[in-house]
């Protein structure tokens, strides 16, 4: 018997698979057989690659930002959830420098800065970004009536960096504030400093629904159909990635330099000021906060339009592969200590 085809796809950097990939836990487990792992990132057919954000190939595991797993989900992809990490990211509202706004609720009456991308499946950045400004104005005690949003077109050849486009339209005087995330987001922020006020630093909100967005949290999806034809592979996966969180957290610096290499664009410093605590928030789990904040994302897309149709997260999730899997990687660890 041949072994099984196993795509694999993870974004937003900071992921367990970025490390479970780089550091050899997710070939090491298969290396005895069983599947074949390809990256669906290394297809030169545009319709696999396509499968990253509309979940059409049943044998893909995604770990990554979950606008694409929602927007599949509620369009009738039999997805399962098989477990969720939460890797709190940088995220910011800012003003120009010169501008009379100075706290959030200033922002009453005002212009809001959100890309429009054209050409592509589901436009997650423009979710992103109505998610970031509406955590703001909520923080304000102002919701979206209280504003104007204003769309700022951006050609695909501009890439998905977060928000050089905004910036454009802010120096510019189109709107009043924007909306600044990822490491991307950093980068720019630091680089325009002296040219603009930040308002908020969603990142340090200790209220968690106000730190949710594309990537955060972060869950992990297979089909529904090949987690019941391969349960067993499934679960190795998952203890896998299991594996490559708890390394990290033992080897913090070396894992940052894997999440710096997975960037490919910000240096090691960049990189640990845009995820403050990405050593110990890797693990996929299923807790009750990581399952509502999914649930809260989900709310809000449909909410606002993003979504084609309504759905309960909690029948997504299935809470018996990561269990075996945990139990899989506590065997191994209690061997290992004998």
């Amino acid at each position: 018997m041949s072994d099984t085809e196993i795509l694999f796809t993870r974004c937003g950097g900071a992921t367990a698979s970025t490390i479970a990939i780089q550091r050899g836990f997710l070939h090491d487990e298969f290396a005895d057989g069983g599947a074949v792992l390809r990256s669906l990132q290394e297809s030169g057919d545009a319709a696999v690659r396509e499968s990253h954000f509309d979940h059409s190939i049943p044998s893909m595991f995604r770990e990554g930002g979950n606008i694409p797993p929602i927007w599949a989900r509620a369009r009738g992809a039999d997805t399962v959830v098989l477990a969720i990490s939460w890797v709190d990211e940088f995220q910011s509202i800012v003003v120009r420098g010169d501008s009379d706004i100075r706290s959030l609720s200033d922002l009453a009456g005002k212009r809001l800065a959100v890309p429009l991308y054209e050409g592509i499946s589901i436009d997650f950045q423009r979710g992103a970004n109505f998610h970031g400004l509406a955590s703001g104005l909520d923080i304000a005690g102002l919701d979206r009536n209280d504003v104007t949003f204003v769309d700022v077109p951006v050609e695909r050849g501009q890439g998905f960096a977060s928000g050089a486009a905004e910036l454009a339209a802010l120096f510019d005087g189109r709107v009043d504030a924007v909306f600044l995330r990822q490491s991307s987001g950093l980068r720019l922020f630091r680089e325009h400093g002296g040219k603009l006020h930040e308002l908020v630093r969603l990142t340090d909100e200790p209220d968690p629904l106000h730190r949710i967005n594309n990537g955060t949290p972060r869950p992990l999806t297979v089909h529904r159909s090949f987690l019941d034809q391969h349960r067993p592979l499934v679960v190795r996966y998952i203890a896998a990635l299991l594996r490559a969180a708890e390394w990290s957290e033992a080897n913090p610096d070396e894992a940052l330099d894997a999440l710096t290499e997975e960037d490919g664009r910000s240096d090691r410093e960049t990189i640990a000021a845009t995820f403050p605590r990405y050593a110990t928030s890797l693990r996929p789990r299923l807790t009750d906060e990581y399952i509502a904040g999914l649930s809260a994302q989900k709310d809000f897309l449909f909410a606002w339009g993003f979504l084609e149709a309504d759905f309960d997260v909690a029948d997504w999730i299935e809470r018996g592969p990561l269990a075996e899997a945990e139990a899989l990687v506590a065997a191994e660890t209690s061997i290992a200590a004998e």
